[in-house]
């Protein structure tokens, strides 16, 4: 693994803290901006600075009744010293510790002015059969 790889893997380490801490100004300190966001059905979201990225997690859990997330795989997939592309598998549990879903993930990270962040999420459609 490359040293931008082993970078990019601590930021999202950091990310998934922030997230599973539901401290939404922690989570904007692992990002650059603008972020942007590929839904699943294609919706494209751009945050273009820190105050306009929000994540409602009073929703997700009364959705979902998520408790926390876990990295279950980080696979980089293309790299250069300052931006990195990988591909997470990740799970969804709730607070009881009961897994009850997941995905697959592209991320980008970049490296800016010395600091790690991502910049780009996408969820993955399955992989074709």
């Amino acid at each position: 693994m490359t040293d931008a790889e082993r970078a990019a893997r601590q930021a999202l380490d950091d990310y998934f803290v922030a997230w599973n801490a539901a401290d939404i100004d922690a989570l904007r300190q692992t990002m650059h901006f603008p972020f942007v966001t590929i839904g699943p059905a294609g919706q494209v979201i751009v945050a273009q600075t820190a105050a306009d990225f929000d994540t409602d997690f009073d929703a997700l859990r009364a959705r979902e009744g998520w408790g926390s997330s876990t990295v279950d795989s980080y696979t980089p997939v293309a790299s250069a010293p300052t931006k990195v592309h990988c591909q997470v598998t990740f799970s969804r549990y709730h607070p009881d510790g009961a897994r009850y879903g997941g995905g697959n993930v592209l991320y980008i990270f970049t490296q800016q002015a010395g600091h790690w962040g991502m910049q780009l999420r996408s969820g993955m459609p399955e992989p074709r059969q």
